[in-house]
């Protein structure tokens, strides 16, 4: 004869909890406030990035917003970052918003002209990230990139900082034109003709 009752699973049988002591629940969180405590107050002076994040990069914030509290968020980051976040901003609001962008590299930020006696930039725009996130919903081609992805085919217009870069475009730019940004496509002269 079979035997019809069912075997106890122990997979479905309830867990039974144990009780945790106060002691060990105190020695256990004890330890990890003191493991805390010691990487907030002994890491950030080992590491000199913490150091320039907390006394330059906070500081200076804190001071540009208590100082400008009805500043657009723009302005604030002009007036603290520079002519690097002006040319973006310019290349912003001079490019249609499906524009693919070839932006200059670090190079030609840090570059000279000699039509201009101080270079207006600063070189800390230089990453991609930033800028994407700036140019959004434009598209960017850095000088790694171009010739190399399928978005560096489709460039539609060029940033030209300290006058580096008039050769990526197709047509003669004159050697005054120093920071500034250019279709690729050159656009259409209208002449004042009349019709006959």
């Amino acid at each position: 004869m079979a035997n019809n009752t069912p075997k106890k699973n122990k997979a479905h049988q309830p867990l039974k909890h144990r009780k945790r002591s106060f002691g060990s629940w105190f020695v256990r969180n004890g330890v990890l406030l003191l493991a805390g405590y010691l990487f907030l107050t002994k890491v950030p002076f080992i590491n000199p990035v913490y150091v320039w994040l907390r006394d330059n990069y906070l500081k200076s914030n804190m001071e540009i917003i208590k100082q400008y509290p009805d500043a657009t968020y723009d302005q604030k980051m002009a007036l603290k970052l520079g002519g690097d976040y002006n040319y973006i901003l310019f290349l912003r609001d001079n490019t249609p918003e499906d524009a693919v962008i070839y932006y200059p590299s670090g190079g030609d930020f840090r570059a000279t002209h000699p039509a201009i006696e101080q270079n207006p930039f600063n070189g800390k725009l230089i990453d991609k990230l930033t800028v994407v996130r700036a140019l959004y919903p434009r598209k960017v081609v850095t000088e790694e990139e171009y010739g190399k992805t399928s978005w560096s085919k489709k460039i539609t217009h060029v940033a030209i900082v300290n006058g580096k870069n008039r050769d990526k475009l197709p047509y003669p730019v004159g050697e005054n034109y120093v920071n500034g940004v250019l279709p690729v496509k050159q656009p259409v002269q209208q002449t004042n003709t009349p019709k006959p």
